[in-house]
């Protein structure tokens, strides 16, 4: 394919690939949950794929394990102190995962399964939970969500492609830069805080979170884009990562252009415990 038909096929699949999410989306807490399995599911085959291309029965165990922490995870409702602390440790192995970028140590042919428990089943769990028991489900907080990601991956390409000089992490993704990634910054949050604060007016408008126990519904927002900016960078570092442990081009063909769901969604697996521990922290304060 020459340039003009690649750049044809990235637009088109992304098109249809994001009609098709905000849908999932916008069709209720049913559809949303869909969008997860897929997510979780398809993504857990394209790590195990990427580590062992031919060996069925380690995918098997894996989806098996993963099905089952999600199916128990159904039960426990984010009103609990049980989910938030197990959405603490999904913060927690999240945060492992990022400092194995500069101490690496672990080995994804020996602990495949334990990372796949971590990266899938538990935060999409902790997900699936929240949709399913928290109501009104509110599709404009979980596409907010999605649009703070892409507003952090996208400032940083148009501030790194003008201005940046000094990678990031260059053996991992040689076009990031400081400059694209402090500048999606600067320009990220403030609009965040902006946004929440003129179209959100209070914190109460999510999930029954008060304004006195957040501050404000812009600084809510901010956290939110924080986490979008900074652990959603590191998330599609790690997964960049992995394929370079093992000399893959993209985590799946699933989307033609675009690659799999996992390149597609790293970033939003990484920063779904530390949004789903801010639910569940706010909307158990005290102060409600």
């Amino acid at each position: 394919m020459n340039k003009n038909q690649v750049l044809k096929q990235r637009t088109l699949t992304g098109i249809i690939f994001g009609v098709i999410v905000i849908t999932l989306i916008q069709s209720g807490s049913y559809g949303a949950i869909l969008l997860a399995l897929i997510i979780a599911v398809t993504g857990n085959v394209e790590y195990i794929k990427m580590i062992f291309p031919s060996e069925n029965l380690k995918l098997i165990i894996c989806l098996s394990i993963n099905i089952l922490v999600i199916a128990g995870l159904l039960f426990i409702p984010p009103n609990t102190s049980i989910y938030l602390y197990i959405s603490l440790l999904s913060c927690f192995m999240m945060i492992l995962g990022i400092l194995n970028l500069y101490l690496p140590i672990i080995r994804h042919e020996l602990v495949y399964w334990i990372v796949s428990l971590f990266y899938f089943g538990l935060p999409f769990g902790l997900f699936i939970s929240h949709l399913y028991n928290v109501t009104p489900y509110l599709p404009y907080f979980w596409l907010s969500v999605l649009i703070m990601i892409w507003m952090s991956d996208s400032f940083a390409y148009l501030v790194g492609s003008r201005i940046g000089k000094h990678k990031l992490f260059e053996k991992i993704s040689p076009k990031k830069s400081w400059e694209g990634f402090l500048g999606a910054g600067f320009i990220a949050l403030p609009i965040a805080y902006w946004l929440g604060s003129s179209y959100f007016n209070t914190a109460a408008d999510m999930y029954g979170i008060s304004p006195a126990s957040v501050g404000s519904s812009g600084l809510f927002w901010t956290m939110i884009a924080a986490a979008a900016w900074i652990i959603g960078t590191m998330g599609d570092l790690v997964e960049s990562s992995i394929k370079r442990t093992f000399g893959i081009k993209d985590s799946g063909n699933i989307l033609p252009g675009h690659g799999g769901i996992l390149d597609r969604f790293d970033s939003f697996i990484y920063i779904l415990p530390f949004v789903l521990f801010l639910l569940s922290f706010y909307s158990q304060s005290k102060s409600i």
